[in-house]
């Protein structure tokens, strides 16, 4: 896999919280995955070149300086095939302005395909363990509250900006 650079939106920590439960019942379940771990769940904005890393800088700056937290919803769960499990937020205005104002050197050349990954493994997991999600899930009323700069893989953190409130 290539190294690149991704902005990602992060939840506020009492979503977060909310979200770790459905980790527990993937742990609980003897199950880990290969969903990237060690950063907080968010929805993923953009991939970057490399090179962009000081314009992405200055892009989080102006991020943090023009736009607010952003309420989020999430209405339940989707598939990328089999093999990634995920929370389904619902679409918003203020979404998918943070998203246009983010996309312009972005290695993605498609719409967003907002989605917070909750589980990433072989399809009999993923098979294994929804259900048992579909049980508890309740709709989740959460906040955007960082917008966040990351080089994967190995995993760096570059910066992270706080949305006003």
């Amino acid at each position: 896999m290539d190294k690149n650079l991704y902005i990602i939106a992060e939840h506020d920590n009492d979503t977060q919280k909310t979200i770790e439960k459905y980790n527990k019942i993937i742990l609980e379940n003897g199950l880990i995955g290969n969903q990237t771990k060690d950063i907080p769940y968010h929805i993923t904005l953009g991939c970057y070149s490399l090179e962009y890393e000081n314009y992405l800088m200055d892009l989080l700056d102006k991020i943090g300086s023009k736009f607010n937290e952003i309420d989020l919803s999430y209405s339940g769960f989707g598939l990328f095939k089999l093999d990634v499990l995920y929370l389904n937020p619902y679409m918003n205005i203020k979404l998918i302005e943070l998203y246009n104002f983010v996309k312009e050197k972005s290695l993605w050349n498609t719409d967003l395909a907002a989605h917070t990954t909750l589980f990433m493994d072989k399809p009999e997991n993923i098979i294994k363990i929804l259900p048992k999600m579909a049980e508890i899930f309740e709709p989740i009323n959460g906040k955007i509250k960082y917008i966040s700069l990351y080089e994967f893989f190995p995993l760096r953190f570059i910066k992270q900006k706080e949305l006003k409130e």
